[in-house]
């Protein structure tokens, strides 16, 4: 739909609650587009004076019978310079707000790049946590919490109706019962999910969308082909681009204290950090936070999300756990290493972190190491008291994502093997 339109449509009152949150959002990032509304809004003021200096003409001349044509132009006019004062008064004022941003952890923005803070209230737009370990928590009017968690983008608005769009990431939610015909809809790119009130998690994946339920009853359509399931608690499914395969909703599997991945034998999800290349996992750049001036801090890494796995599993993580890894570098140096995690019952469990020094390894004539990491060497990422008092430690949770950095150097990190086992 080209500029034209869209102002038309919009001035129109024909937009929908979806259309006009994304042209809201190109308002707020374009000022070509905000001064061409302004151009057209100018130009219809101007025509309405006309109109109106001539209408001032014809009370003093004798009355008459206008014809067809001067209605017309009189009823143009009205509707132009109404028009025109909805579009000032559209770009003069401040949107309402729809969430707002209760806690981060790490970098969250907006879509044009602005930084935001903990308490702000939040109007229609598109919302950003950069950076593996960032987080966000919003919260809508009614309650209903959103948790965003990793690197994720997500859109909202609410005209009467919670209408969501997660275009990669995941989010945990415990959404307050909705007004009877106005369920909270969240769309990705392979699905859409239709919400009255419950507590889930839901991840847009390269080529699918997984739920879990955890509380209530959610319906989950695929969009491609239209065919949907009603997903109850203790229930996940997965709506993927494929229309062939089935769409059912299997039990959500127990917890497991013990999992390994072998590099070695087995490929990784494509949406995995780093690069698989000879039987070993190879760390990639990622951006790990964006500071205030708008410059990134950028890390070399692998990470290992089990929800991006094709068949999704729980970790649980105890207070025996212990992370092993085997990895090698070509050049020696310190390691950061991390773990997410939910909550048993859904919602975010916290990110903790654990920094090993050069000097703990012990590598062989190969170059290759096994390093093991007691839970209870992991601390919490935030400094902030109450965080860490909400979130002390990572024990008694799900473990969603295990991530291992060289900070900002590039020193040619692999890994071969990551295991979670009790001690």
């Amino acid at each position: 739909m080209n500029d034209d339109l869209l102002i038309q449509r919009y001035l129109d009152g024909k937009l929908s609650h979806a259309e006009l949150a994304a042209l809201h959002q190109r308002l707020r990032e374009d000022a070509a587009l905000r001064e061409h509304l302004r151009t057209i809004s100018e130009q219809a003021v101007a025509f309405g004076d006309m109109v109106r200096r001539e209408a001032d003409t014809l009370v003093c001349a004798p009355i008459k019978t206008p014809d067809k044509s001067v209605w017309s132009t009189l009823a143009l006019a009205a509707c132009a310079a109404l028009l025109a004062t909805s579009a000032w008064f559209f770009l003069h004022s401040t949107p309402s707000p729809v969430v707002t941003l209760i806690e981060q952890q790490g970098s969250v923005a907006w879509k044009n790049g602005d930084a935001i803070q903990s308490g702000e209230s939040l109007p229609a737009g598109t919302l950003e946590t950069i950076g593996e370990a960032s987080s966000a928590l919003l919260r809508f009017h009614d309650g209903s919490l959103i948790a965003l968690q990793g690197e994720a983008e997500l859109s909202f608005s609410d005209d009467g109706q919670k209408v969501l769009m997660l275009s990669r990431g995941t989010l945990s939610a415990d959404v307050k019962k909705q007004s009877a015909g106005r369920p909270m809809l969240i769309r990705t790119p392979s699905a859409v999910a239709e919400v009255v009130g419950t507590a889930f998690d839901l991840t847009a994946r390269t080529e699918d969308t997984l739920l879990n339920v955890d509380e209530g009853l959610v319906k989950l359509k695929r969009l491609a082909d239209g065919s949907q399931i009603d997903v109850p608690a203790n229930r996940s499914a997965v709506a993927s681009l494929a229309a062939a395969s089935e769409l059912d909703a299997a039990s959500t599997p127990e917890p497991l204290t013990a999992w390994s991945f072998d590099f070695t034998t087995s490929t990784p999800p494509r949406d995995w950090r780093g690069y698989a290349k000879n039987g070993t996992m190879h760390a990639s750049p990622n951006v790990a936070k964006k500071l205030p001036d708008g410059r990134i801090v950028t890390h070399h890494g692998i990470s290992i999300r089990t929800a991006m796995l094709e068949q999704p599993l729980r970790l649980l993580v105890t207070e025996s756990s212990v992370i092993r890894y085997r990895l090698r570098q070509q050049k020696p140096g310190d390691l950061l290493l991390m773990l997410l995690t939910n909550e048993v019952n859904g919602g975010h469990g916290g990110n903790f972190e654990c920094k090993l020094r050069a000097e703990e390894f012990t590598p062989g004539a190969d170059g290759w190491c096994e390093v093991a990491i007691p839970i209870s060497r992991y601390k919490p990422v935030d400094p902030r008291p109450h965080i860490r008092k909400r979130h002390p430690s990572a024990t008694g949770n799900i473990l969603t994502s295990a991530i291992i950095n060289t900070y900002g150097e590039d020193r040619q990190l692999e890994v071969s093997r990551f295991e979670l086992s009790p001690r």
